[in-house]
């Protein structure tokens, strides 16, 4: 498995809500697709599979498109951008085969 670098922008006003107190979303996303998100100022950094950073990109942006219409990010938001992620992937290679 080759590891890849994908990027997201996270403005700052958008972080805390996006990755959670004491980074508990990030930190659940990291452990669910099996990348690493690394954060310096606004710009967030994923390494993983290029299925994992894809998904990881995916559902942060998910994430920040629900904080930026002024939502408060709950753990079930999360789990459910997460659900959905790996469920379009499955279905993606159902068609597939």
């Amino acid at each position: 498995m080759s590891v890849i670098e994908t990027n997201i922008e996270i403005p700052a006003d958008y972080s805390v809500s996006v990755f959670g107190q004491f980074d508990e979303y990030v930190k659940k996303i990291e452990k669910t697709l099996k990348v690493t998100i690394i954060a310096r100022d606004s710009q967030v950094k994923i390494l993983g599979s290029e299925s994992g950073a894809g998904h990881a990109r995916k559902v942060l942006a998910n994430l920040l498109e629900l904080a930026k219409r002024g939502n408060t990010i709950t753990e079930q938001n999360v789990d459910y951008a997460l659900a959905l992620c790996i469920q379009v992937h499955h279905l993606f290679l159902i068609q597939h085969l």
